[in-house]
């Protein structure tokens, strides 16, 4: 594994894991009724996205991208089970 993929791995792992506790802080807001959930959770999907989208595109100076294709698209899964989970949210009827 070259350098540039093993630093790509840390840097999206890192990503990763602030990413799982900020959708279960967001999970906890909802529930309690916090009217900053649903930005939050947009602000969220579309930091999600982004993040998403530059591992997917990111060129390496070889010209190639810096992740395999596989490894790319499988950072864009988790967009479409936020893109749910915003939808649902704004469908909603917001708490009293």
């Amino acid at each position: 594994m070259t350098k540039t993929r093993h630093a790509y791995l840390v840097v999206l792992s890192a990503i990763g894991a602030f990413g799982v506790i900020a959708w279960l802080g967001t999970a906890w807001a909802v529930k309690e009724g916090n009217r900053w959930a649903r930005p939050a959770a947009t602000l969220m999907f579309v930091l999600g996205t982004s993040v998403g989208q530059t591992g997917l595109l990111t060129k390496d100076t070889s010209g190639e991208t810096g992740l395999p294709p596989a490894l790319g698209w499988a950072a864009i899964a988790p967009c479409l089970a936020g893109l749910l989970a915003v939808a649902s949210l704004w469908r909603r009827p917001r708490p009293a």
